[in-house]
């Protein structure tokens, strides 16, 4: 935490200021963010002045602080308890009263008044920084994985039953199902304003045609990388002893023709009630266009579709502070389940998820260098402390709002080029899931004793690359999609089974991959475009 004080008074304000100035510029502040602390702290300051009695000698002291990212200054002064805002009264006959009204009210959550000590204090938020959220998100899952071991330990069976079915299963579906409920009507609304937001159609052509351009090379690319890393790892001995356990219970397999025509959805209603993210797709783009074609005729439209924008990403906003309780739920669980046992006869494959990981932020930090011609080092600066999101979540839906602020505040994206590539990429770039998929059925063919050779490689390549565009962005859909894997690997899709216990474990950092994958795309299709703010980037 950094800390620094001043005195602050009526005679040497203009000195304090300029102290002010230089103490936020130090802390990483932007301009805009200085100005905007000036303009509350003088309203905030000069209020608590006006109701002191000797207001020539009244004297304060003005405190800087940046803790976990976020910067604030606080004002203390002694004196009779006064609250410069709720003492503010609307006062439109006088204009400039009326102003500092308007100034407070508008930045009225990043104030706040409190009293300790004799003192009236004043706190102004200046700054607020994503890594906060990541920092309690990670207490929240270091803390689920403690608790789950020690329940274990000191419970019996039937305590454990209780406990899950109870308390710790409910709270889970309550947060997942609220997610998921909002996950459709955000990626709509998001791809229509992105869309709407394009001068003209041709313009959502070239955008929508350089996205998939770097997208399907990145993910080709993912998808020989988890190929080597199939084909290093080999059969697995031990997971062979298993095959006769296996029973002849079958997988739904999933026919890509069928998942392919059933993109066109058959009335509007059905992709939000069965949360077909492919079919939302397809409606957004569709509605998006013709909106667009619409021009100057759908005015009134495009407002309530920004509108319905905002509003379905404040309303998933609501949901974020409960993250970092909902994740050491997660956890908790998870590890009730987990025996680590099991977890040695499974290590390669956990182990080869998670080396893909460093291959995939590797990749991105490629494409962002050499596609997007600049220096990747503040790219990763700033990724890899937000893919704790991700990671925690296994959904990359669900973190979109916080993807989308990360690419707008952080990267410099523009905001428009952010809320069409970011939905729009979230169904393309399952780069983690894509990677881990083709290395695991590598993996299985072999352990059954089928031959590799380059013919079925090259067929399974292209097969496993069009699967990968289906995927949904839900957790634990990649049990489903991985009998159809199997099955076009030749395997038996009841040998899924034997994956979904270890799932969980490697589905966050596989959702880490997806989402690093998208925002990489998204930076390189802004760059492209000459749509990136380098300002805000290299900062």
């Amino acid at each position: 935490m950094s800390l620094k004080t001043h005195s602050i008074s009526k005679a040497d304000y203009n000195i304090t200021i300029q102290w002010l100035e230089a103490r936020l510029a130090e802390m990483g502040a932007t301009q805009k963010e200085i100005y905007t602390g000036e303009l509350l702290l003088e309203e905030s300051f000069f209020r608590l002045v006006n109701a002191a009695g000797d207001q020539d000698n009244f004297e304060g002291k003005i405190t800087i602080r940046k803790r976990f990212g976020d910067i604030s200054i606080g004002v203390s002064a002694r004196g009779e308890a006064y609250n410069p805002f709720v003492a503010m009264e609307e006062n439109f006959d006088d204009e400039e009263e009326m102003y500092v009204y308007a100034l407070l009210k508008a930045h009225k959550e990043s104030l706040s008044y409190s009293r300790s000590n004799g003192e009236n204090v004043i706190s102004i938020r200046v700054h607020s920084s994503s890594s906060k959220k990541a920092i309690h998100i990670m207490v929240g899952l270091v803390t689920g994985l403690v608790l789950g071991c020690i329940l274990k330990q000191v419970l019996d069976e039937g305590m454990l039953h209780w406990l899950e079915s109870i308390i710790l299963t409910p709270i889970q579906s309550m947060f997942i199902q609220a997610l998921m409920m909002l996950a459709a009507p955000l990626i709509f609304f998001s791809i229509m304003s992105g869309v709407t937001g394009m001068s003209n159609a041709a313009d959502i052509g070239k955008m929508g045609g350089k996205l998939m351009g770097v997208s399907i090379i990145k993910l080709a690319m993912a998808l020989l990388m988890g190929s080597a890393v199939g084909l290093w790892i080999g059969a697995i001995p031990e997971m062979a002893n298993f095959l006769q356990n296996i029973d002849n219970e079958q997988f739904k397999t999933i026919s890509l023709v069928e998942l392919l025509v059933d993109i066109v959805p058959r009335n509007v209603v059905v992709p939000f009630a069965s949360n077909n993210m492919l079919q939302v797709l397809f409606m957004a783009l569709f509605f998006g266009i013709l909106l667009a074609k619409a021009g100057d005729r759908a005015a009134k439209a495009k407002e309530v579709v920004d509108f319905c924008n905002r509003f379905t990403m404040d309303a998933m906003g609501v949901l974020m502070p409960i993250m970092p309780f909902v994740v050491a739920v997660s956890m908790t669980k998870m590890m009730l389940h987990t025996d680590f046992s099991m977890l040695l006869a499974y290590g390669k494959i956990i182990l080869g998820g998670y080396f893909l990981f460093p291959l995939i932020i590797l990749l991105s930090t490629l494409f962002v260098s050499v596609g997007g011609r600049i220096s990747p080092i503040p790219f990763l600066k700033k990724l890899l402390p937000y893919l704790v999101i991700p990671f925690s979540l296994s959904n990359s839906s669900a973190c979109m709002p916080e993807t989308i602020k990360l690419c707008r505040e952080k990267l410099g994206i523009d905001e428009k080029v952010t809320m069409f590539a970011i939905p729009v990429g979230v169904q393309f770039n399952m780069t983690g899931s894509g990677a881990y998929l083709i290395m695991v059925a590598l993996i299985m063919r072999m352990t059954c004793g089928l031959p590799v050779d380059m013919e079925f490689l090259v067929s399974f390549f292209v097969g496993t690359l069009l699967l990968t565009f289906t995927f949904p962005t839900v957790p634990g859909a990649m049990i489903v999609v991985m009998a159809s894997v199997f099955a076009m690997a030749g395997i038996p899709t009841s040998m899924v089974m034997l994956f979904i216990g270890i799932d969980p474990i490697v589905d966050c950092i596989r959702t880490a991959g997806n989402v690093a994958g998208d925002i990489s795309s998204a930076f390189v299709m802004a760059r492209l475009d000459d749509k990136v703010d380098k300002e805000i980037y290299v900062k």
